[in-house]
């Protein structure tokens, strides 16, 4: 279960650089699902900016320079989701998908471009992540499906108590590619 407190004293613990790299490496773990064909036939565009946001954010947690206009990011963040403070409307089936995982994407790009509120900006992503992860085992076709969210929250948690530790972001990297894979597989078993 998602601690709401303990994640956002967690997130507030760490600097605005490490809650650049605990986001960022959430977003490595569920961008991957946007590659699904069912998804990335219909929202290619919004596949694509996820990997955009992605890629400049593992450049920034590497500590690398953006080499993209951050600015242009976040309008097409705006453009396929709306204007920042209207709410949206969900679309249906793999779209909802889609908007959640590009609204994560949002966050991730906040949490770096907005420093003063990188706490806050992180902690949505750990939220939105662990919610994003308990849908791949809400809407499993699978019996078997294991307790992912959970294991999501421990991952999020023991990458904030890594970089408080002074943990390579390497290693964070490796192992949020690897999961990625893995809720790829799981979202594979998922039917609209």
């Amino acid at each position: 279960m998602f601690d709401r407190e303990f994640a956002a004293t967690s997130a507030e613990s760490i600097s605005s650089f490490q809650r650049g790299q605990a986001a960022t490496a959430c977003l490595v773990r569920v961008a991957a699902l946007l590659d699904d064909p069912r998804v990335a036939a219909e929202f290619s565009a919004a596949a694509g900016l996820v990997h955009q946001i992605r890629d400049v954010a593992v450049a920034q947690a590497e500590g690398r320079p953006s080499e993209v206009d951050l600015s242009v990011l976040e309008q097409g963040v705006r453009d396929f989701l709306g204007p920042d403070d209207d709410p949206y409307e969900e679309l249906p089936g793999w779209g909802a998908w889609a908007m959640d995982i590009t609204s994560l994407a949002a966050y991730v790009l906040r949490t770096w471009q907005l420093p003063e509120k990188s706490a806050k900006n992180c902690f949505n992503v750990l939220l939105a992540t662990y919610s994003i992860v308990g849908y791949l085992e809400d809407d499993s076709e699978s019996d078997d499906v294991p307790e992912l969210a959970d294991a999501e929250f421990q991952r999020q948690m023991d990458d904030i108590s890594a970089l408080s530790s002074g943990g390579a972001w390497d290693g964070i990297c490796r192992d949020s590619l690897v999961l990625a894979q893995s809720y790829l597989q799981w979202f594979q078993r998922i039917e609209a």
